[in-house]
């Protein structure tokens, strides 16, 4: 393992993956380095499907492998500093690597709304980190009655993927239609019709007032604006 690199790239998602594939056909003759958090990631848009689509986590990771076959190395660990200045980057396990050229491809974390009882048991963000994928896919197969607070493409991917086991779901959108920020209104109703045909509850222009249970999620409830469901 070198301590300087042309190019390192911070991030093993898939942006930090795509980033380093290219990078790798177009400058085969520059050394790259890819810093991730975790050995092993779950292909981010396979994650909705881990219920029932997708039999096992480790059957939809990204390619690692084939990355470092190209020549690239990959590090399993987490970069805790950046030294603009001598062009370092800093480890949690304490290594340093230098760089000529440096890329964050650090992803986003989910946006939680401020709502009372998200921290019960039970209650679920997704995440991509390989762990709480395995984790979420657990949960939602021993779960019989399910609710989906938002209505875009994750939200509907994991509905159609529920619908398949005959789980009980529910989603709850704040909007008049899912995916109404990436569709117009007739495709929306039409996928919406799509969903409801599978059995799943569409409830829209409501807003969940708060989750409420002692220790575990029991229910959520509803702001009575709209009472839109279906």
């Amino acid at each position: 393992m070198n301590e300087h690199y042309d190019i390192v790239i911070v991030g093993g998602g898939a942006g930090g993956l795509a980033a380093a594939f290219a990078a790798k056909r177009l400058y085969r003759e520059k050394s790259i380095l890819m810093i991730t958090r975790e050995s092993k990631a779950v292909i981010p848009c396979a994650i909705p499907y881990v219920p029932h689509l997708i039999e096992s986590c480790d059957k939809a990771l990204l390619p690692y492998d084939s990355l470092a076959k190209l020549g690239v190395d990959i590090v399993a660990d987490e970069v805790v500093d950046v030294d603009r200045k001598s062009k370092r980057v800093i480890t949690a396990s304490g290594k340093a690597y230098g760089y000529d050229k440096l890329l964050l491809a650090i992803g986003g974390l989910p946006s939680v709304p401020p709502i009372d009882g998200v921290t019960l048991k039970n209650v679920v963000t997704i995440y991509k980190g390989y762990e709480k994928v395995v984790e979420l896919q657990k949960m939602l197969r021993s779960a019989n009655k399910i609710v989906i607070v938002g209505g875009g493409f994750v939200g509907v991917e994991l509905a159609d993927d529920l619908a398949d086991l005959k789980k009980d779901v529910t989603i709850v959108e704040l909007l008049p239609h899912c995916l109404l920020l990436n569709f117009d209104e007739e495709f929306a109703v039409k996928a919406e019709g799509q969903l409801k045909r599978k059995g799943v509850k569409i409830i829209t222009s409501r807003a969940v007032k708060r989750i409420y249970g002692k220790e575990r999620v029991e229910g959520v409830e509803l702001d009575t604006r709209g009472e839109n469901s279906s």
